[in-house]
C-alpha cells in the first residue's frame, strides 16, 4: 500500500462481498427459467450485467415485465434467508460513526441491488449506491467506481475499492483507486494477485486502511 495515500471515502462490489448472493441469485434464475440451471450456463451470460438481460439470455427471448417479478420476487424470497458475511454490517456501521464516506458499485441493476441492499438494512448504511444500469457498462470498466466517486466528491487518491473478482480488481485499478481484496468473498480464490493493492482477510481489516486516529 503506498504510505501517501490517505483512504477517508470506502467503496465496496456488492455480490460476493457485502453478502453472497451466489445461491440465491442461481435459485432465482431457475425459478424464472423453469429448470435448473447451473453455474456452467451461467457464467457465459455473467456479463450481460442486468438480471433482466441474464434472464433473456437464459430464456433465448426477450424477458417480460412478469419475467421480471419472477425473478426478483425468487431472489427476494432467498436474499432474505441468508446472512450477510460476518462483520460486513459492522464495519459499515464504524465507517458511518467515524465519519468515513461509503459508497456501492455493483454489476447488480438498480432493482436487484434494491432487493439485496434492503434486505438486511444495507442501503441506510451507505452514502451512494451505483448500479450496473446507471453505467454504459459492468465491470471492469471502470465507470460504476467513477460515478460513486463522483457522487461522494472524492478524488481517486482517497478511495479504497473493495471487491472480491478479477473484475473489481481491474475496475478499481482502472479508476486510479487503490484495489482492495475480498478475501472471504466466494470468488476471492480466482483474483489474480497481481492485480492487487491489498488482501483482505476479514472485513474488519478495513479499518486498517484508513489514517490512524
Amino acid at each position: 500500500m503506498d504510505p501517501e495515500r490517505a483512504v477517508r471515502t470506502v467503496i465496496f462490489d456488492q455480490d460476493g462481498t457485502l453478502i453472497n448472493t451466489f445461491i440465491p441469485a442461481l435459485h432465482a434464475y431457475s425459478v424464472v427459467t423453469g429448470r435448473e440451471i447451473t453455474l456452467a450456463e451461467l457464467e457465459p451470460v455473467a456479463h450481460l450485467g442486468a438480471a433482466r438481460n441474464l434472464v433473456s439470455a437464459l430464456l433465448g427471448r426477450e424477458a417480460t415485465d412478469a419475467d421480471d417479478d419472477v425473478f426478483h420476487d425468487a431472489l427476494a424470497a432467498e436474499v432474505s434467508a441468508i446472512e450477510p458475511y460476518d462483520g460486513i454490517v459492522d464495519l459499515l456501521k464504524t465507517l458511518r460513526a467515524r465519519g468515513i464516506a461509503t459508497g456501492l458499485a455493483t454489476n447488480s441493476d438498480a432493482r436487484s441491488a434494491t432487493v439485496v441492499l434492503g434486505a438486511h438494512g444495507f442501503d441506510a448504511l451507505l452514502d451512494t449506491i451505483v448500479s450496473v444500469d446507471q453505467v454504459s457498462g459492468p465491470k471492469p470498466s471502470p465507470e460504476s467506481i467513477e460515478l460513486a466517486m463522483a457522487n461522494l466528491g472524492c478524488g481517486p487518491e482517497e478511495v479504497a475499492f473493495v471487491g472480491d473478482s478479477n473484475a473489481d480488481m481491474l475496475a478499481a485499478r482502472a479508476a486510479g483507486v487503490l484495489a482492495v481484496a475480498a478475501g472471504w468473498g466466494h470468488q476471492a480464490p480466482g483474483i489474480d494477485r497481481a492485480h492487487v493493492d491489498v488482501w483482505l482477510e476479514t472485513p474488519g481489516e478495513v479499518l486498517d486502511l484508513l489514517p490512524a486516529g
